[in-house]
């Protein structure tokens, strides 16, 4: 018995009775295949300038369709890019990927070009004025010469990109390519990135430190929510009395004519409506950019809430006015997101 490999980026063995040079293969009569002693080599149907498209179905294999497929954003990039005013750039780099699906890192620019034209609404205007924008920061234009007369992209991998925007890379979310189309909603969906997925637990924030950590307003971060869907919990303080009860934590408002208590309320928890995606290169590459020295503008926060005791026990710095979550069981109207002060 003889071997047969057949070879496309993946090798795959066959048992085959032994063949003679030149024998035709029964079930291989397709002319994409050649045969080469017992070595058969699956030859791409594609021409060099047309990297950049989806690659051709193998037989048997359904073609593939920018059709609900997965758009990859990387919170930290999307929040140094708004305040950077780099999130038109950072958007076509994340598109560029996207469209680059045989992973080389190296497209022909028109037809990256009529890719973005025809899957995420951009003009040809735009598009090269975009590409212009961003050349030696998120991606190089070259002359290749292997394509004598047609411009190349290399897109930048992702730990140059966040050594250029001086930031860390966390863990990525995943939207549909579908939902990414649109100036403004390309930006809601950077700013929606920085939140974490619907399921995932999350601290509460005001709209004063999401303006800090983002650099979006707070009536553009209310559009953006509606925009990008952002789903928005309202969040309770408790405390423990003298006799270890939890009971409602209240203030005095002041009104025109009167007083009353009202509840006190934190800030609200944010949830995006992407999906959490595999963390890929993101350790390796956070260990690369840890050989850099960064320089941080802004004082390290102390930490304020605590999902766990775990994590309170843990902290080395805390706020002094700190918060833990409280249990379902234990809160005092169900479904309501409690706090205890600590």
């Amino acid at each position: 018995m003889a071997n047969l490999i057949v070879t496309d980026n993946q090798k795959k063995s066959i048992p085959l009775p032994s063949v003679n040079q030149g024998l035709p293969l029964p079930g291989l009569t397709d002319p994409q295949f050649t045969l080469s002693g017992e070595i058969v080599y699956l030859r791409s149907q594609q021409s060099p300038d047309q990297d950049n498209h989806l690659p051709e179905p193998l037989p048997g294999q359904e073609p593939l369709s920018f059709e609900g497929y997965q758009l990859k954003l990387f919170p930290d990039l999307s929040i140094a890019a708004l305040k950077t005013n780099l999130d038109k750039e950072l958007a076509l780099w994340y598109e560029l990927r996207a469209i680059n699906v045989t992973g080389c890192g190296r497209l022909v620019l028109n037809d990256a070009v009529a890719a973005l034209v025809k899957h995420f609404g951009y003009s040809e205007k735009t598009a090269y004025r975009l590409f212009k924008a961003g050349d030696g920061k998120l991606w190089d234009i070259y002359q290749s010469p292997a394509l004598p007369g047609l411009s190349q992209i290399k897109i930048y991998r992702l730990y140059r990109v966040a050594e250029y925007l001086n930031t860390w890379v966390g863990r990525p979310v995943e939207i549909r390519s579908g939902d990414f189309r649109g100036r403004g909603v390309k930006r809601a969906w950077l700013y929606a990135s920085f939140f974490k997925p619907d399921g995932s637990k999350a601290n509460p924030i005001s709209r004063d430190s999401i303006e800090a950590a983002t650099g979006v307003l707070r009536r553009q971060q209310q559009r953006y929510d509606k925009v990008a869907g952002i789903k928005r919990v309202a969040n309770f303080a408790c405390y423990q009395d003298s006799q270890g009860k939890l009971t409602t934590m209240r203030h005095l408002v002041d009104g025109k004519c009167r007083q009353w208590l009202k509840d006190r309320r934190l800030g609200n928890t944010y949830h995006s409506r992407g999906l959490k995606a595999h963390r890929g290169m993101t350790k390796k590459v956070n260990a690369e950019l840890k050989q850099r020295s960064f320089y941080w503008d802004e004082a390290r926060l102390l930490k304020r809430f605590f999902l766990s005791v775990k994590n309170l026990v843990r902290s080395p710095e805390r706020d002094k006015e700190a918060f833990l979550l409280v249990h379902k069981r234990d809160r005092l109207i169900q479904g309501r997101m409690e706090w205890c002060m600590v």
